[in-house]
């Protein structure tokens, strides 16, 4: 039996999706993905910065995993007109 909400395997309309709130997953998701590469580039470039006295390690990481997750962000929620 099917409530009314089960759409089974048919995809949600604009409003659907809205109401189920698909909108604010996909920016807690990208908020999260941002934030996760500021750790994974930020915290071994830190180490790297310390041990070796390099102070341009950390800025340079940070910017390039900035950049690697707005990509994977882009990719991952762009329209490829499908």
């Amino acid at each position: 039996m099917t409530g009314p909400h089960d759409d089974g395997d048919r995809e949600l309309s604009v409003h659907g999706q809205m109401v189920a709130g698909a909108h604010l997953r996909q920016g807690w998701d990208a908020m999260g993905t941002l934030l996760s590469a500021m750790l994974v580039f930020g915290l071994p470039a830190w180490w790297i910065s310390e041990a070796t006295g390099q102070v341009w390690v950390l800025p340079v990481a940070l910017v390039l995993g900035m950049a690697a997750a707005i990509f994977s962000i882009w990719v991952r929620y762009s329209d490829r007109g499908l």
